[in-house]
């Protein structure tokens, strides 16, 4: 990189960072001790974590998952100790959200085995939320699977649905959509273990009469679940629109010509400093 791709780098880490952080507090239904669907927050930094390097895109995750913890202080208060204070730190904010750094892993991955690892992981966490209800030590286990039936089906449908469109436009889908939205599947379902474990061992005493390991699986699933769909679908809506691949991501119908022009200006840079 040289100086000035270096400085829109980090400017554009900080826009990613501060858009993340908004759309973070724009929610379409809170969990009562944190969580919840957000208006896919983590998008901002699954396309900054695609178009720079990894190290750089961890920088940006992890400061966005100390910003959560942040605007989330009050959720400190439901526990005791200073373990405990330690792990919701850590699992439920700093590392759940670093995670995110990791999208881009996917840029040199080919792109069915991406699309059905990406749908695999997902349809895995649908899986384990249906396990949670089935395991519910509740009284009435037929009641509460009759009145959450429209979950599942509705994320069941909505995978499927994905996962068929993104097969046959597989030729005319960019490579970026596939990759960011296997990358989102993918640090989506490793944060929901970050919170998985955080359940476990801080969260446990709100189970009621339920295990920790079944209370964790049920709480972080039914927010997680929605919440990486509904971020997947979106990413996979404007990386069709914007080309992620150019220096200014300039959209994909425009002319290329602004952005050939941005490159072959930066030539001449680089061979005066050789």
């Amino acid at each position: 990189m040289n100086r000035s791709q270096k400085i829109r780098a980090l400017a554009e880490g900080g826009l990613m960072l501060a858009l993340a952080i908004i759309l973070s507090l724009v929610t379409i239904f809170k969990m009562p001790f944190g969580g919840g669907v957000t208006l896919f927050a983590m998008l901002p930094i699954a396309i900054y974590a695609y178009r720079y390097r990894t190290p750089q895109a961890l920088v940006v995750a992890l400061l966005y998952g100390i910003a959560q913890m942040l605007i989330g202080l009050k959720n400190f208060s439901y526990v005791n100790g200073m373990g405990s204070y330690i792990m919701v730190a850590v699992f439920d904010y700093i590392l759940a959200f670093g995670v995110l750094g990791f999208s881009g892993m996917f840029k040199k991955v080919k792109r069915t085995p991406a699309i059905l690892s990406a749908a695999g992981l997902i349809l895995c966490t649908v899986v384990l939320f249906t396990v949670a209800l089935l395991s519910s030590n509740d009284a009435d286990m037929i009641a509460e699977l009759k009145s959450r039936w429209w979950i599942i089906a509705l994320e069941a449908g909505v995978i499927i649905a994905l996962t068929i469109v993104a097969l046959l436009l597989q030729k005319k889908a960019t490579t970026s959509s596939i990759v960011i939205a296997t990358g989102i599947a993918v640090t989506g379902v490793l944060r929901f273990v970050c919170h998985f474990i955080s359940g476990v061992t801080v969260w446990s005493e709100y189970a009621a009469d339920r295990t920790a390991v079944m209370y964790s699986l049920y709480y972080n699933l039914s927010y997680m679940i929605p919440e990486i769909l509904l971020t997947v679908l979106m990413a996979a809506i404007i990386s069709n629109l914007l080309d992620f691949d150019a220096e200014t991501m300039d959209v994909l119908w425009k002319d290329d010509s602004t952005v050939k022009k941005l490159w072959d200006e930066e030539e001449p840079e680089k061979d005066e400093k050789k």
